[in-house]
């Protein structure tokens, strides 16, 4: 029998796998790979005269566009930090330098 620790880990890995590939089917990839070789990019104003966000800027396609796959990556990530955070003040057991 599973414990109830490994019950949650699983659950809560089922969910976080589930919640990556919605939004990674939801996300509008469109034609990513349009040239062979690199391109340069071009140095404009983000913003219209009006104060609107044009959506050809790297900050619409960011947040607009690509939003759900940013927001599920920035959360993992923070988890992960947590995570480590955690695992590096964790007192050992078994030290027996005293």
């Amino acid at each position: 029998m599973m414990s109830k620790r490994t019950i949650y880990g699983v659950v809560t890995a089922v969910i976080v796998l589930v919640a990556l590939t919605f939004a990674v089917f939801a996300t509008g990839w469109g034609d990513l790979v349009a040239y062979d070789w690199p391109q340069s990019m071009p140095t404009f104003n983000p913003i219209d005269g009006s104060g609107n966000l044009l959506a050809g800027s790297l900050t619409y396609m960011m947040f607009e566009t690509y939003g759900p796959v940013v927001a599920l990556l920035a959360l993992i990530m923070f988890g992960a930090m947590v995570g480590a955070i955690c695992v590096a003040k964790e007192e050992v057991d078994d030290d027996d330098s005293n």
